[in-house]
């Protein structure tokens, strides 16, 4: 009886714990499905976000692709409308107009800066081209022809490079405009006395040839370097009058001019002005030479001749800066300068030397050939 009581307790504890395992098991497996489900839940989220942002990104390209097409579409169709309305308003414009825009492609208050600066520069054609013809001529009727070889080797090489030390040092003293005077006054100066007072007096102030001769004892037949060097010596002032208007036909236009137009003129402007410049500079040697003809050569002898040349020229030479007056003024009054629509404040560079310069140029290929060309246009 004992016996069968303790098997039925043992029967009964194991039976309870029998049931608390299976309630244990029941719950862990409840929670392991909860965990799972919460994890699942978790990264479907996350996977429909990056699908969202994926999607985002995609319409967003898409987005600009087409206003990018738009945007050239409309350009297009713009440039399509410009040209139609060009094309429309040069139909509109008359034959007169569309041959005033070949020829004269200036307008407005453009015309009166052009017609400032272009004056400028026919006028230094003008005393250009009467210099020059006046001094060849000198030249060869007293000295030979000979002779002009002889001047431009050992006249107008020293003198030109006396020249551009002395404006070298000049142009780091003084400001353009006193500069431009500074260098135009003198030449017209040398012109007006060369005829008032030099050459009248010429016999009283140049040694005779035999003299010059007897000096480097050559004789009166004799020929070669000798027989130039005492022609020369005995025509000094016709020399020196040659040697000043060779280095005035260099100054003049590549420094005078060119220097002052390339300051005031912009880029824009520069494709419409300068051929046109050229053009108006094209009137003076024919206004020379009709003057020459017409007036000049019919005086009775060469001193009265060379008078009425040396008028024009220093009219020339005071119209130059008159002109080079009136062009500043009115381009400090409008302010239409050069490239006045980029207003760059450039640094001031520091000025360099004659030996300097001479330096800098001759370490450029560029720039060396540049030099070998102008010696081989000099004439």
């Amino acid at each position: 009886m004992n016996l069968l009581r303790s098997s039925l307790h043992k029967t009964s504890y194991f039976s309870k714990r029998s049931n608390c395992n299976t309630s244990t098991s029941h719950v862990s497996l409840v929670r392991h499905i909860l965990i799972f489900c919460c994890a699942f839940a978790v990264l479907t989220s996350h996977a429909a976000l990056a699908a969202s942002n994926v999607n985002t990104s995609i319409l967003s390209a898409s987005t600009q692709r087409i206003s990018k097409t738009k945007v050239m579409v409309q350009k297009k169709q713009g440039r399509n409308l410009a040209a139609t309305v060009r094309a429309g308003s040069d139909k509109n414009i008359s034959l007169g107009t569309r041959i005033r825009n070949v020829l004269f492609p200036i307008h407005g208050d453009e015309v009166k800066k052009f017609l400032l600066i272009g004056s400028i520069k026919f006028f230094v054609i003008l005393a250009l081209t009467l210099t020059r013809d006046n001094k060849d001529t000198m030249v060869v009727t007293q000295c030979g022809a000979e002779s002009i070889a002889f001047l431009k080797i050992y006249g107008v090489m020293p003198a030109a490079t006396l020249f551009i030390a002395v404006y070298s040092k000049m142009a780091s003293m003084l400001d353009k405009r006193t500069l431009f005077y500074a260098t135009c006054i003198p030449f017209f100066a040398f012109f007006f006395l060369f005829d008032a007072i030099v050459y009248p007096r010429r016999n009283a102030i140049q040694p005779s040839l035999e003299n010059v001769q007897s000096l480097l004892k050559i004789g009166s037949t004799s020929s070669g370097a000798s027989s130039i060097i005492a022609k020369l010596f005995a025509n000094w002032t016709t020399a020196l009058f040659y040697v000043v208007a060779e280095v005035y036909s260099s100054v003049s236009v590549g420094i005078l001019f060119w220097q002052y137009a390339n300051d005031v003129v912009s880029v824009s402007q520069a494709k419409r002005f300068y051929p046109l410049f050229a053009q108006m500079s094209g009137l003076a040697p024919i206004l020379a030479g009709q003057y020459v003809v017409r007036y000049a050569s019919r005086a009775k002898d060469f001193e009265e001749s060379l008078h009425r040349l040396t008028l024009l020229i220093t009219f020339s030479g005071v119209m130059i800066c008159l002109f080079y007056k009136w062009s500043n003024d009115y381009i400090e009054k409008t302010g239409i300068g050069s490239d006045r629509d980029e207003k760059v404040q450039k640094k001031k560079k520091a000025k360099m030397t004659m030996y300097e310069s001479a330096k800098f140029l001759a370490s450029s290929e560029y720039l060396r050939l540049i030099a070998v060309l102008v010696l081989g246009y000099g004439k």
